[in-house]
C-alpha cells in the first residue's frame, strides 16, 4: 500500500512538472509572437524606457528635485540638461523623479481597478441571478454619474495626498472592467470545456480559476494598460487644477508650477516639454503594446 501511494504521488509530482513546463513553453512562444509584432514590440520599448526611468530615478537624477540652490529660469546647458524652474530646481530632476510618481500613481490604480473590477465581471457574469442584480445595479449609477466632476469633487474633499488620489482613481475606474469582463465570462461559460468541467462535478472555484480567468488574460491586460495610462492622464489633471498632493513631484504638478508661476511668460519651454512628451509616449507606448497583444491574441485564436 505505501509502495502504491508512493507511486500515485510521484506520477502526480511528474504529470505537475509536465504541465508546469508546457506552461512555460506557451508563455514563452507567445512571449515570442508579441516581440515579434511590431506594434507590441514599440510600445514595450516606449513603456520599458519609462519604467526604467522611473525606477532609477533616485540612483541617476544628477540633484535633489528639491534642491532650490541654483539660479532660476535658466535655460537647458551642461549643468543642467532641463535648464531650471522659478525656485531654481533642476528640471531635469523633476522629470525623472516625475516619472516613477507618475507611473507609481497610473500602476497602483490599475492594479486596484482590475482586481477590482475582475472580481465583479466573474462574479456577476458566472453566477448571475441576485449577485448580477445588485452588483450591476450598483455599477450602472457609477455609470450614469460623470466622472470627471466627482474626481475633482472628490479629491477637493478628502486630503491631498497621492494615495488618496489612487484610492479615488480606483474607485471610479473599475465599473467600465467589470462590465467589459462581465460580458466575456457570459461568453466563456457557455464552451463547450467549461460545460465538460461541470459535468464533471468540478467546483466553481476551479472552473473561473482553471478554465474561465486563462481566457481572460488578455482582455484584463489590455484594459490594465489603459487603466494605467487613464490614471496618469487623470492626476495630471487633477495638479493641474491645482488638486492632488502638490508637494510631491510628478508630471502633473510639473504641468501645475508652469502654469502657476507663469513659466509661458518666461518661455520656459525646457519646463512644459518633458512632462507633456513623457504623457504622449505613455499613451503612444500603451495605445501600441495593447493592439499588438489584440492582434496576436486574436490571430492564436483564429488559428
Amino acid at each position: 500500500m505505501n509502495y502504491a501511494g508512493e507511486h500515485i504521488r510521484g506520477g502526480k509530482k511528474s504529470l505537475s512538472r509536465r504541465q508546469a513546463e508546457i506552461a512555460r513553453q506557451r508563455a514563452f512562444q507567445f512571449a515570442l509572437r508579441l516581440w515579434k509584432n511590431w506594434k507590441s514590440r514599440v510600445g514595450m520599448i516606449i513603456l520599458g524606457a519609462l519604467v526604467i526611468m522611473g525606477v532609477t530615478a533616485p540612483l541617476v537624477a544628477p540633484y535633489s528635485p528639491y534642491n532650490i540652490s541654483f539660479n532660476a529660469w535658466q535655460a537647458p546647458s551642461s549643468a543642467h540638461l532641463l535648464g531650471t524652474d522659478y525656485e531654481g530646481a533642476d528640471v531635469f530632476s523633476q522629470f525623472l523623479i516625475g516619472t516613477g510618481t507618475s507611473l507609481y500613481v497610473g500602476v497602483a490604480v490599475a492594479i486596484f481597478a482590475a482586481a477590482i473590477g475582475t472580481l465583479v465581471g466573474v462574479i456577476t457574469g458566472y453566477f448571475g441571478r441576485i449577485a448580477d442584480e445588485v452588483l450591476m445595479r450598483f455599477v450602472d449609477i457609477l455609470l450614469v454619474i460623470p466622472g470627471f466632476p466627482l474626481l475633482v469633487l472628490l479629491s477637493a474633499y478628502f486630503p491631498p495626498t497621492l494615495n488618496t488620489t489612487i484610492i479615488i482613481l480606483a474607485i471610479l475606474s473599475w465599473p467600465v472592467l467589470s462590465r467589459i469582463i462581465r460580458a466575456q465570462v457570459l461568453t466563456v461559460k457557455q464552451r463547450p470545456y467549461v460545460l465538460a468541467s461541470k459535468l464533471s462535478g468540478y467546483g466553481s472555484f476551479r472552473i473561473i480559476y482553471r478554465d474561465i480567468l486563462p481566457n481572460l488574460m488578455p482582455l484584463i491586460f489590455i484594459n490594465i494598460i489603459f487603466l494605467v495610462v487613464g490614471a496618469v492622464v487623470a492626476q495630471a489633471g487633477l495638479a493641474f487644477f491645482g488638486l492632488g498632493d502638490l508637494r510631491s513631484v510628478n508630471w502633473g504638478t510639473m504641468l501645475y508650477w508652469f502654469d502657476a508661476e507663469d513659466g509661458i511668460v518666461f518661455r520656459a519651454w525646457w519646463w512644459l516639454l518633458p512632462p507633456g512628451i513623457g504623457i504622449v509616449l505613455l499613451g503612444l507606448g500603451g495605445n501600441l503594446l495593447s493592439n499588438g497583444l489584440h492582434e496576436v491574441t486574436q490571430r492564436r485564436g483564429g488559428s
